[in-house]
């Protein structure tokens, strides 16, 4: 469904992008450590993860049908938890030549000059943009993709609650009865308005960790939907299983709540059981999220996005457990939901990118979207709203230069009314009409970013202004889907 609020939640939602503070570097990698160290500028961006150097990839699922995966996803399911794979098969053109170049602070130097997707640009030019060098279809020419950032104030404020009592069901590390609160991942899309291409969502944790759910129901046990709703599930109690009651119990009983549900009988969820981004569990908010001395992730919050079970069924013995002679023992085939819920989920990236955009500029995951309670949201989604924002930066330059900045005094005052006709065109959906003055406006102020120099037709003679004005514009024209 479509909420009204819309139009008040853009003017909350649409805000600046801040960098990224942690990244996603696995115990014992040292490879990223190096990178930073011999590429200090791709510290804190996108560029500073497992993906500078790894891709992902896709498995037939079954004849004519592929499932394609993130680096982190890919690399697991290749490689292996067990490291059994060959960790060269997730590596891309980068990847390769870093290790084909001594795998050391010296290899970074002795490729810079290459172009490992073979795209048209040098490794450098594309880390100075802060662009993949091994993604053939990330290069200087994209732009960042539509996005919003929305607060767990504003989720509070503007979305419905939703609450629902269920099962988190893990492979090994213990499951658990509780209740999520929070809003309906399905009403999130609807409401930031996806775009009608879009096929589903990857949803990135601090740490870097991603998960891809389909916006649709599929067949596969492990594709998680994010529309529709999921079986209603029993509630399953044995004291075999109990933590509290068995010394090799697996599974916490001790939720608020709990106590009142019924071995064997359905557990009521008013409006069912839906994928949610949760921001509440048993009636508090998650524990913020954070990195151990290991590494690891501990917490949940302020954000975690919760998939019930798609094949619901009891609470299983967990996999590393000596003690399988019990009532339910480990399953593999059973649905373990939990190892498909995001925790501390800071960043979803509606799938799949408009074209001519790339990753919006940060790490893969931010630690700043935890410490601030925000989640971003960004991809397939209607772009007018950022091309509004790229526009109001611009006239912001504008408005500040000097009027020896200008070719003449009534070029500053001509600038600024181009811009303002272009934004009433798109606010009206006159997209044609947007189209030719943006082109128009470019005209006037290509110069300096495509000869180093103001041309004859520039009002604007401060080359350093005037790029920066060029490439806003170029990234609303883009999004605009003017290329």
């Amino acid at each position: 469904m479509k909420y009204t609020l819309w139009g008040v939640v853009v003017s909350l939602f649409f805000l600046p992008l801040s960098s990224a503070h942690g990244a996603y570097h696995h115990g014992g990698d040292t490879d990223s450590d190096i990178a930073v160290q011999a590429i200090p500028a791709i510290a804190g961006t996108k560029l500073d993860s497992c993906a500078l150097c790894h891709s992902g990839g896709q498995y037939e699922k079954k004849p004519g049908v592929s499932v394609k995966l993130g680096s982190c996803q890919w690399c697991h399911y290749t490689y292996g938890y067990d490291e059994s794979g060959d960790i060269n098969d997730t590596l891309n053109g980068y990847g390769v030549d870093y290790r084909n170049n001594g795998k050391n602070f010296a290899a970074f130097t002795a490729i810079q000059n290459l172009d490992s997707d073979s795209d048209g640009y040098s490794n450098t030019v594309e880390i100075n943009a802060l662009r993949f060098p091994g993604d053939p279809n990330d290069d200087p020419t994209k732009v960042p993709a539509p996005y919003v950032v929305i607060s767990r104030d504003e989720l509070e404020g503007y979305f419905p609650y939703h609450e629902q009592t269920m099962l988190m069901n893990t492979h090994k590390s213990g499951d658990f009865y509780t209740t999520y609160g929070g809003v309906p991942v399905a009403d999130l899309l609807d409401t930031v308005k996806i775009l009608d291409t879009a096929t589903g969502i990857t949803v990135f944790a601090p740490d870097g960790w991603a998960q891809y759910h389909p916006l649709d129901e599929d067949s596969d046990p492990l594709m998680y939907h994010v529309y529709g709703h999921y079986p209603q599930a029993n509630f399953y109690y044995d004291d075999q299983a109990d933590v509290a009651k068995t010394p090799w119990g697996w599974c916490d009983y001790s939720a608020p709540g709990v106590e009142k549900l019924v071995n064997g009988e359905p557990i009521d969820v008013k409006n069912g059981l839906q994928m949610v981004l949760a921001y509440v569990r048993d009636g508090f908010y998650l524990e913020t999220g954070a990195l151990t001395d290991a590494n690891k992730l501990d917490g949940e919050g302020p954000f975690r996005l919760v998939p019930p079970q798609k094949n619901p069924g009891p609470p299983d013995q967990g996999s590393t457990s000596d003690v399988q002679e019990v009532i339910w023992p480990f399953t593999e085939d059973w649905d373990h939901n939990a190892g498909f819920s995001t925790r501390s989920a800071t960043i979803i990236r509606v799938e799949p990118l408009p074209k001519g955009t790339t990753d919006i500029d940060i790490l893969e995951a931010g630690w700043n979207y935890v410490d601030e309670s925000k989640i971003l949201i960004y991809g397939a989604l209607d772009p007018l709203n950022t091309i509004l924002e790229k526009l109001t930066e611009a006239e912001q330059i504008i408005v500040g230069l000097d009027i020896n900045d200008f070719h003449s005094r009534s070029d500053k005052k001509n600038l600024l009314q181009k811009i303002k006709t272009i934004n009433k065109s798109l606010q009206k959906k006159h997209d044609q009409a947007a189209t030719h003055q943006l082109e128009s406006l470019s005209w006037k102020i290509d110069g300096c970013a495509t000869a180093a120099k103001p041309d004859g037709n520039d009002w604007i003679s401060n080359c350093e202004s005037q790029s920066e004005i060029y490439w806003l514009v170029y990234e609303a024209r883009v999004l605009h889907g003017d290329f």
